[in-house]
């Protein structure tokens, strides 16, 4: 992955769970936007930051065993269980990772579809960056971002004291190392900036309230696993808020308990054909 450094919440065990809870949350919507896009059976996906594999694998699932899928990230251990992933759910032949950076990565053939889930806001410079990428398509190619924005500093309802300021405390880091924690609204202009036509652009905000709601513990888990990027961005915490093992149920807790809402980042999926 070629971005501002070393991604923020890191390649721990904690954080790849995380990122799995974050899938269940967003993948609804990540698919809603590929199939929008136009992916159908038979065509072949390059899926940029990859990560454990979780847009890679829905993407095979879409494309079905007549098409194939390849996934690239700079992180070793990623790319290794992601091929793992990939073995026990019988796509090995069809979904591919490999080690690489975006800004130099090259394949021998050429791709129907580019796709990137939070990966655009960690790139110094997104739009010659896709601009590349887009080489790497055939010339009536399909381009698919998903990004979000998770600047909202009041999302809850009735309002959560203690839930908002976690919250709040999110973009910091990424604002810190030169990240952009907004950058969905701005995926509109970095597709014209890169050349291309205007995307379609869709909008979702994942809501939570229920005891089994997938959203709710992803967005009390990030809560908890935010603390190290805090720490190393050097952000000052107030020392009221405690990053203790215990906080995401003590904020599932909270909101269930007082039957709130709670929103979390507003979610973007962008798409384009290419016109050559």
């Amino acid at each position: 992955m070629a971005h501002h450094g070393a991604y923020l919440l890191g390649h721990s065990e904690s954080e790849h769970r995380r990122l799995s809870l974050q899938n269940k949350a967003v993948s609804p919507f990540t698919e809603r936007t590929l199939r929008s896009a136009g992916i159908r059976p038979g065509m072949n996906v390059l899926d940029i930051g990859a990560g454990p594999g979780d847009v890679s694998l829905l993407a095979a699932g879409l494309v079905g065993p007549g098409g194939h899928v390849v996934g690239i990230d700079r992180d070793p251990e990623s790319v290794r269980k992601a091929r793992i992933r990939s073995r026990d759910a019988g796509l090995a032949r069809s979904v591919r990772y490999e080690v690489a950076d975006i800004g130099s990565f090259t394949w021998p053939e050429k791709f129907d579809v580019l796709v990137g889930r939070y990966i655009l806001m960690y790139l110094p410079d997104p739009a010659p960056a896709l601009r590349r990428l887009t080489s790497l398509l055939k010339p009536d190619g399909i381009v698919v971002m998903h990004e979000m924005d998770f600047t909202n500093t009041s999302p809850s309802h009735p309002p959560l004291p203690e839930w908002d300021q976690y919250y709040a405390l999110w973009p910091k880091p990424f604002l810190a190392t030169g990240a952009v924690p907004d950058f969905g609204p701005r995926l509109a202009r970095t597709f014209l900036d890169a050349g291309l036509q205007r995307p379609e652009v869709a909008t979702w905000v994942p809501v939570a309230g229920s005891g089994d709601s997938a959203v709710l513990d992803w967005l009390s888990t990030t809560c908890r696993e935010i603390a190290t990027p805090l720490r190393t961005a050097g952000v000052t915490v107030p020392d009221h808020l405690r990053f203790d093992d215990c906080l995401p149920q003590r904020l599932r807790d909270l909101v269930l308990s007082r039957g709130a809402r709670v929103s979390g980042p507003t979610q973007f999926g962008a798409h384009v054909r290419l016109t050559r």
